[in-house]
């Protein structure tokens, strides 16, 4: 075998030697992290997509999200802020969000893996990243931009849904061959992973927070015609949030609590065996692999009397298992072209030549090298943004004024966190973020003037395992 030959091979073994290490292994280290360390893995990941071309929108958001978490709301809205409202054009009936601004079935060269393509923020993340930027904006001192940003995760709920409905009435199926085959056979058993959870939910899209506080902003308008529509339109999403849709009576302090549990579940990376010209080969594909996880039963209790029980009115979970089913098609026509391309390259380099020259040979050899380097250094799209929450929790009940704080309590483990109130009536809200090893507490005033608190606290879910001194993000 000559030099060429050899230094080919050399070659792809240390290309393949040098991919072990893998951008989904790095963001299980950023995940634990968060929850049970420093943070400072997580912060320079987070970093480092910002510093990306392909990362930067994620990049963004999940380092706002950290800035968020260590109480920091001016420098997360710095991060967030400029990602939003790039999606979103000006129109006369107000800011609208642009076509094709969040993930979808978007085309990709067929040598470069999904991880190359500029990362899309998918709707259920659109809406969450609207909300967090209202916190924000409550925490610095700027309310009237809450409710735009409300207003604007409620108004791209709607446009999504009439989008959606279009384009279902003008799909058409798409011309059969052994590529679409392949594609529907990987569809089909993804989708099967991934039904028992994403079926929880009608759509990705769908947050009745989002709906219940832009309803909670017309209260405080007293425009009580609005807000009707808009605790009706959480409530056909969550019918449980029916509960909380108007100011308990009597006098006191109004507060509503919004309870985040845990963090998200990760994408893992799969490869599934396909048929290509009379022979498999592995394919690489996102999934969740997790079972639904219930969620927990958190009371709220008020001078050691339970005074209201928090009830899930978003299942994150399910609905990061549902954007994923609805563009697995997508991904699986890019993924399956992609080796399609690879296996017919091998087969052409095959037919050459019969012959046994030391330039033939280094030629195929180079070329079955690439393609074991690609097949083994190539990995399924598993980004995105890790530390939104599993479950989101809300509770709304009054608090007479002689009592000065509310305990957050886990039913079915018995931890609990003790809240202190300000002392002004009016509607406060109480928004508990519990990452099981860093769990934090934001208390902001709603319709009224006054300064927000953050602290961290005690998880619900399980008592630290990071025992040493927190650095800042």
């Amino acid at each position: 075998m000559n030099s060429t030959a050899l230094n080919i091979i050399a070659i792809g073994l240390c290309a393949v030697a040098c991919g072990c290490r893998t951008s989904y292994n790095d963001a299980v280290a950023a995940r634990n992290n968060v929850m049970y360390g420093t943070g400072d893995i997580a912060r320079g990941r987070a970093t480092n997509m910002v510093n990306s071309v392909a990362s930067k929108q994620l990049g963004n958001m999940e380092l706002g999200r950290l800035f968020m978490l260590n109480g920091d709301f001016e420098s997360a809205s710095n991060f967030m802020a400029p990602q939003l409202e790039e999606l979103f054009d000006d129109s006369n009936e107000g800011p609208i969000l642009k076509k094709g601004a969040i993930a979808g079935n978007i085309l990709a060269g067929t040598l470069a893996d999904d991880r190359a393509i500029p990362y899309q923020i998918p709707a259920f993340e659109l809406i969450l990243g609207l909300q967090y930027q209202a916190i924000n904006s409550i925490c610095t001192g700027r309310p009237e931009n809450a409710r735009v940003y409300i207003s604007r995760a409620t108004a791209a709920q709607t446009q999504l849904k009439n989008e959606i409905e279009e384009k279902h009435a003008t799909d058409t199926e798409d011309e059969q061959s052994q590529n679409a085959t392949n594609s529907a056979m990987a569809t089909d058993e993804i989708a099967q992973k991934l039904d028992p959870v994403a079926n929880a939910v009608r759509a990705s899209y769908e947050n009745a927070l989002a709906w219940y506080l832009m309803g909670l902003f017309f209260e405080k308008e007293n425009d009580s015609g609005n807000a009707r529509i808009a605790y009706g339109e959480a409530a056909n999403i969550s019918p449980a949030i029916r509960q909380f849709t108007k100011a308990p009576p009597g006098g006191g302090r109004d507060v509503i609590v919004v309870y985040e549990e845990d963090l998200v579940d990760m994408k893992e990376p799969i490869k599934i065996p396909l048929p290509f010209g009379g022979t498999l080969w592995g394919v690489d594909f996102p999934v969740y692999s997790a079972p639904a996880k219930p969620p927990a039963h958190v009371n709220v209790e008020v001078g050691g009397a339970l005074a209201a029980s928090c009830v899930p009115v978003v299942n994150v979970q399910a609905l990061a298992y549902r954007d994923l089913k609805d563009r697995i098609p997508g991904i699986a026509a890019r993924n399956v072209s992609r080796a399609a391309v690879k296996i017919a390259a091998q087969q052409a380099i095959n037919h050459v030549r019969t012959g046994n020259s030391s330039a033939d040979l280094a030629l195929k050899l180079g070329v079955l090298a690439f393609n074991a380097f690609k097949t083994v250094i190539e990995e399924a799209d598993t980004r995105a943004w890790q530390t939104v929450p599993e479950h989101v929790h809300l509770a709304r009940l009054l608090v007479p004024s002689a009592n000065g704080s509310i305990t957050l309590r886990n039913a079915m483990n018995g931890r609990s966190c003790t809240i202190p109130l300000p002392a002004e009536s009016g509607t406060t809200i109480v928004w508990f973020t519990d990452a099981r090893g860093f769990a934090t507490v934001t208390v902001m005033p709603f319709g009224r003037s006054g300064a927000p608190s953050w602290a961290k606290t005690e998880s619900l879910l399980e008592p630290p395992r990071y025992t040493g001194a927190r650095a800042a993000y």
